[in-house]
């Protein structure tokens, strides 16, 4: 097990250097308990809508996020969802269910760095808290179905 703390800066550096962030998304900026951004339309009489996004939870192995956007843009549901559907967040390992945003972070980690997956998130003063686990299926010689374990079998 081990724990991980990334400001918001830090977290969006890391996922845009992944690319993980859809090309439609622009000006992020973090502002303390939020991410503050712009998604690209496809309507051309709306090019961009304003949305703050803010973590909400973890849940499963999945971060909960909401996304606010203004009264207006609210009235139109319709429109966000399109918005989304552009996005492809499945491609990316999300699920929308108006008006949070479910993303599966250990189905991304486990296709980056096998044997170890995200366990628990918080966030607390400014700062994500991330804990991890591991287990031995990534060892030489582990079981499919060993419990997890860190022994490989040196003094």
């Amino acid at each position: 097990m081990g724990q991980v703390v990334l400001s918001g800066d830090e977290l969006v550096c890391i996922l845009a250097v992944n690319a993980r962030i859809p090309d439609q998304v622009s000006g992020i900026e973090t502002d303390g308990e939020e991410i503050r951004l712009q998604v690209a339309t496809p309507l051309p009489i709306l090019r961009s809508i304003p949305v703050r996004v803010r973590f909400v939870g973890f849940e499963q192995g999945q971060v909960v996020l909401q996304l606010v956007t203004n009264r207006l843009i609210d009235k139109f549901d319709w429109l966000v969802d399109k918005m989304l559907a552009s996005l492809k967040i499945e491609d990316y390992g999300g699920r929308w269910e108006y008006p949070r945003l479910y993303v599966d972070v250990n189905r991304w980690l486990q296709e980056r760095v096998r044997g170890v997956r995200i366990a628990e998130m918080a966030f607390q003063d400014g700062h994500f808290h991330i804990t991890t686990s591991h287990s031995a299926s990534g060892l030489p010689g582990a079981a499919e179905d060993a419990a997890p374990s860190c022994q490989t079998g040196q003094p």
